[in-house]
């Protein structure tokens, strides 16, 4: 009999698997990070074709196989649809997706970067937002989540609303993550520390990240 469960989570990497097949990795909350096998989903006529897209969120009723996990049904809340028509919206979502799975492992509770990768892409849409913002808000939270985040650094003078900016990413909960905006000037000084820091605490080479440079 095969080993079933169900978890809430979202694809934040989707590849081809052979022939037919993809192979997708979730970001499931108190599983960690999941790579799954899902058959089929290439053909036109799958019904996972859609749920085993980036960004796909929802519940994913999985199977464990001898040296691999499948997916055997999924019930998707959320496709976020609108980041895969817009090339600039694709890229700071994938960038997200990349650093999520530069921080998270199977086995290890991933709820709180699920949630900051949920908010996150809702916060893309939102027109209230600059995009710049939600990826300084986001990358700046994965480092504190990870418990690598220094605060700010010692020595150097900073603009009241960039303080105030960082105590709140550091310890807002995240239904009020996403409830402030800056001036450009203040948005431009937290950009250059989040910039600074992406290179400090994230020893990889993102593709997403070219994209966006290049933007």
């Amino acid at each position: 009999m095969k080993d079933f469960f169900t978890c809430t989570g979202m694809v934040i990497k989707s590849r081809p698997a052979g022939e037919n097949d993809r192979l997708i990795t979730i970001l499931a909350g108190s599983e960690g990070k999941l790579n799954v096998f899902v058959r089929g989903a290439r053909k036109p006529s799958s019904r996972f074709a859609a749920s085993s897209e980036s960004f796909a969120f929802g519940e994913f009723k999985l199977s464990h196989g001898q040296s691999a996990y499948y997916l055997n049904d999924a019930d998707i809340s959320n496709y976020f649809e609108e980041l895969r028509t817009d090339i600039e919206l694709a890229s700071y979502a994938s960038y997200f997706a990349e650093i999520a799975d530069y921080y998270c492992v199977e086995g290890d509770d991933a709820t709180p970067m699920l949630g900051l990768m949920y908010a996150s892409l809702l916060a893309l849409g939102n027109p209230n937002f600059s995009y710049r913002l939600v990826r300084c808000i986001y990358v700046l939270r994965s480092i504190v989540i990870n418990g690598e985040f220094p605060g700010l650094p010692a020595g150097r003078v900073f603009n009241d609303a960039v303080v105030a900016a960082v105590e709140r990413i550091q310890s807002a909960d995240l239904k009020h993550l996403y409830t402030f905006r800056l001036t450009e000037p203040a948005e431009d000084e937290l950009f250059r520390l989040t910039a600074e820091y992406e290179k400090k605490f994230m020893d990889r080479h993102f593709k997403s990240l070219e994209v966006l440079s290049s933007l």
